[in-house]
């Protein structure tokens, strides 16, 4: 199992609107591509992250999986469409992938 970690970090004083933009991306995207079977989360930056920065959380039983869920939204209009929303509001340079393996 592993856990597909996408970090963004918000502009100063947009990181509301970020989080509201990936909202939306899960309800109108992911639930086409089945982000529900994947223990979606969206996580903030808290104690000892920096507040700007923006996470959503994956869960896949493979790594797969995660190339389904990857090809499969990468063939939606809507998500380049979204990406392009998004774009004026984050941190140029700062999306980041981690995958980590669950070992427990």
């Amino acid at each position: 199992m592993f856990s597909a970690r996408w970090q963004i970090d918000a502009k100063f004083g947009h990181k509301q609107t970020v989080l509201e933009l990936l909202k939306k991306w899960e309800r109108e995207i992911g639930s086409q591509v089945g982000i529900a079977d994947l223990k979606f989360q969206i996580m903030t930056g808290s104690i000892g992250a920096r507040e700007a920065t923006v996470e959503s959380h994956h869960q896949v039983e493979s790594l797969a999986q995660l190339e389904n869920f990857f090809a499969r939204i990468g063939k939606i209009d809507a998500h380049a469409k979204w990406g392009k929303e998004m774009e004026p509001y984050v941190v140029s340079g700062t999306s980041l992938w981690n995958i980590y393996r669950i070992v427990e």
